[in-house]
Formats: C-alpha cells, structure tokens, sequence
C-alpha cells in the first residue's frame, strides 16, 4: 500500500510569493520522481484541477467575507487560512481521503490543522515550514515537524527547545528551484529586449517598497556612481508610495533607470542581461529571487547577517546596508573589473548547483515529507 502525502498552499495559482514559488516546485520535484511508493496531492484555494490538484474554492483574502470579518478579527489573511483550513478537513472527512503526511507553508493553515487534527482521518504528520519572521513560541506547535529554511530562525529554534528542555524535529533545509533552466538569449540580445544602454548594470527583483525591500536605499546608492552604472528593479508597484519610488529613480538616474514587470517565465531573461544582482532588505524568510540569481551566474550583494551570509557562504559580497554610502562604496572598490564580476558569477553557479538545485536537496526533503 502507497503512502499518501498531501501539499497544502492556499495561494497557489492564485498569488505569486516566495511561498507559492516554493510549495509549486516542491510539488512538481516531488511527482516527477516517479515514486510508485506514494501518491501525491496537492490543495490550493483556486485554480485549475486533475487528478493530482484539487481547488477547494473557498473566500480569498479580498472577498467580502473576509474583508468583513478583518475588521473584528486578526487579518483578512487569517479568514482566508481559516476557511481553506476548514475546508480541508471538511473535505478529507466527506470524502474519506486520509493521509499519511501533510506539508504545509502557510501559518495558519498549519496551526488549524494540529489544532483540530482529530478531525483527520488517520491522524496524519503534519509539517510545517517556516518561512516568515515569527519566533519559536508563536510557532513551535504548528507541525511535528518543523522545516526552516533559514539558518537564523532554526539557530532560534534550537536555542529554544535547549533552553526549555522540549524535543522536537526540525530540519534546516533551504529552498530550491526544480530545473537549471536558462535564459536563451546573449546578454546583448536581453539588453537590446528591455531597452539598455548603460555598460554596468545592476538588477534587483521584488515588489517595489521602502521597508521590506528597501528599493530607495538601492536608488540613491546608484545614483552616487558613475555614469557608466544602470539599474534595473523588477517588481510589482502595488501603493502610491511605490509609483513614488519609481518616479524618485526616474529624476535621480534619468536613462540610467528602467522599471519592468514581466510574467516569472521570462524573469531568466532579465537576470541574463545584469552584471551584478543587489537585495538590499535587511531581512527576508528566505529570498527565492536570490538563488535565481545563482542559477543565472550573478554575482550577489546583500545585506550582512546571519541568513545572507549562510545563503552565500561567503562573507565578503554581504555590505552593512543600514549605513549610506556603503554599498555605493562595495561597488566602486571591489568589482572595479569585469573579472572579479566573471569569477564570482561561476562561483555562485557552482554553488547553485550543489545546494538550491532539487539533486542537490532532494534526499533531505524526501527524509521528512
């Protein structure tokens, strides 16, 4: 008899985040691998259906009832967990699906799910993984086993349960991408694409905002380098005070600033045409967009502290981002030439390839799930 896992992610095909990223690569990792063994199911909120995906239709996060009830209660976030949560369990129940294992990514969700696990048939494991900037005592009652996938929260896990003498499985496995896939065109030919005239170019992927990925910070750091240095940020604007943004980078940089927003399939064309990727958020639960720079041969600059630089494994392209001046500082001194931009874009192609590519992860992954 199989073993039946079921993936769990409400906002799959519906939201595009680092957790649906991760929870659709997962899944299709997982199938591809033909494993006779076990059958896999995954469970979304909408979207479309086989025998291997199921919608369970219930309110998103905009509908009226959810808007509704976040005036009273929690987030419009949480009623849209609670109810794909409940309706999960309502469908497993009717339809005598039971399951050996459930992976799930989205806090609430999981922590519905071990609440009311009796509900369940077959009383199954339940994993949750932690990808958000909780600690452990919000969290630590979400799964029987938790997955992190940053170095910073499981040293404060562990640092947790030591402290008070609790047992309990975590596993410290970072995200992945499934495929080593590459962008087709030179970087000439992606330059020409989107319109770039500038003989450097620095890219940075995310929603366009001040306080999380802290795209000003990036604007006025390229704005103190020379002529020769353009920038690209790709990423949704979402607030008036991202279109803000976007207007500060235009009357700064001039021609030097492009802002795009393209569909993921053709994200790899972009990262095809930059010398250097920048993320300049002083904090992430991971950031998948930093491995897809790996994968495209990038180097990378981020913030200094504990994740980034368990991320990189290297602690000399981390820059205290917090202080003016210091990226601008970085980029002026220590890739003053294409071939220390050319090594270390091998290096982190490397470095792809034996930690966030799927072979690379995948005996870890199928140890807990």
């Amino acid at each position: 008899m199989s073993k039946k896992v079921a993936v769990l992610c409400a906002g799959l095909d519906n939201v595009l985040r680092g957790f649906e990223i991760h929870t659709r690569t997962l899944f299709n990792s997982l199938i591809e691998e033909k494993d006779a063994s076990v059958e896999y199911h995954l469970y979304k909120r909408v979207g479309d259906e086989n025998r291997l995906e199921t919608s369970l239709n219930t309110p998103s996060r905009t509908s009226s009832i959810a808007t509704f009830l976040g005036k009273y209660r929690a987030t419009r976030f949480y009623w849209e967990h609670l109810f794909f949560a409940l309706k999960f369990i309502f469908h497993c129940r009717t339809r005598s699906k039971k399951y050996h294992s459930i992976v799930v990514i989205e806090p609430m969700v999981a922590n519905t799910l071990m609440k009311l696990r009796k509900l369940l048939p077959g009383n199954p494991k339940i994993t949750f993984t932690h990808g958000v900037s909780i600690d452990p005592p919000a969290y630590i009652g979400f799964g029987d086993v938790i997955h992190e996938v940053s170095i910073e929260n499981y040293n404060k896990m562990q640092a947790y349960l030591t402290k008070h003498n609790i047992q309990k499985d975590v596993r410290l496995i970072p995200h992945f991408l499934q495929t080593d896939i590459q962008s087709q065109l030179t970087k000439e030919q992606a330059r020409s694409k989107y319109g770039i005239h500038t003989p450097k170019l620095i890219l940075s992927v995310g929603d366009v905002n001040r306080n999380n990925k802290r795209m000003d910070y990036l604007v006025n750091e390229v704005a103190r380098l020379s002529n020769d240095w353009g920038l690209v940020i790709c990423g949704g604007v979402k607030t008036d005070d991202s279109r803000k943004i976007i207007d500060e980078a235009t009357e700064k940089l001039g021609s030097r600033f492009k802002h795009l927003y393209v569909p993921h399939h053709e994200i790899i064309d972009v990262y095809r045409m930059a010398d250097v990727f920048v993320l300049c958020s002083l904090q992430e639960g991971f950031g998948m967009v930093n491995i897809e720079a790996m994968r495209a041969g990038l180097p990378i600059i981020l913030h200094n502290n504990d994740l980034f630089r368990w991320i990189l494994k290297d602690d000399e392209w981390c820059v205290d981002m917090t202080k003016e001046g210091n990226l601008t500082e970085f980029l002026q001194t220590k890739i003053a030439d294409e071939e220390t931009l050319l090594n270390k874009g091998i290096e982190n192609t490397k470095l792809f390839h034996e930690h966030y590519l799927w072979e690379g992860v995948k005996k870890e992954y199928l140890d807990f799930i």
